[in-house]
């Protein structure tokens, strides 16, 4: 009897020590969606994060003028997306990008840039600045417009644009974070960073498709 008891506490660790861990930061997760109210697409249609429950929703903020961290982080979850689909997962899945420049990044905008960057499994979301704030907040991303200034070459152009301040405003957003969500509605982790380590995303993701 003792043996088949440590025979079977033997199975049960073995099969625990296979089980899957989310490569992200699982800290204070996993919690319930929150919900972004009065949103549009890039097409202009109201779309809301629980549209898209039944898939795993990859989220992140962002905005369309942004020259490096924004790119950056796209390029690789345009990589993530080419992998899961190259799996086969190509309609298990959502990227979302909610932007945090809703003074420029209007429908059309945001449809242009989703077009010139070929980021066909992208949804782009934008909305009224009050909405879009209340978004920020729920998802711990402060925005901020600030003043920086120009180098010579675009201080030149700025100044000719701004009355020769020689400073040009920029959006900050911080932290960049990118969250995954499962198919229930759950965020369950997180990746924090510009350099996104795209293996690990497309692992997660399939696991939490397969789930």
């Amino acid at each position: 009897m003792k043996k088949i008891l440590l025979f079977i506490l033997a199975i049960m660790f073995s099969a625990s020590s296979f089980a899957y861990t989310l490569q992200g930061s699982t800290k204070n997760y996993p919690k319930k969606l929150i919900e972004v109210e009065n949103l549009v697409n890039e097409e202009g249609k109201p779309t809301k994060l629980s549209d898209f429950k039944g898939k795993v929703v990859i989220l992140y903020f962002g905005f369309s003028n942004c020259k490096y961290v924004c790119p950056t982080v796209s390029a690789a979850l345009k990589q993530v997306a080419e992998k899961l689909n190259e799996k086969g997962l190509r309609d298990k899945y959502q990227i979302v990008f909610i932007t945090v420049d809703p003074k420029r990044d209007d429908p059309k905008t945001l449809k242009e840039y989703k077009k010139t960057r070929a980021l066909d499994e992208f949804t782009f979301l934008t909305g009224k600045p009050e909405d879009l704030k209340k978004a920020w907040d729920a998802y711990g991303i402060e925005v901020k417009e600030v003043e920086k200034p120009t180098d010579e070459h675009a201080m030149h152009e700025h100044m000719h644009m701004h009355g020769g301040q020689g400073k040009m405003k920029m959006i900050t957003h911080t932290p960049v974070k990118t969250i995954i969500i499962d198919k229930n509605g759950n965020m369950v982790e997180e990746y924090l960073g510009i350099y996104l380590p795209v293996d690990k995303i497309v692992e997660d993701v399939e696991y939490l498709i397969k789930q």
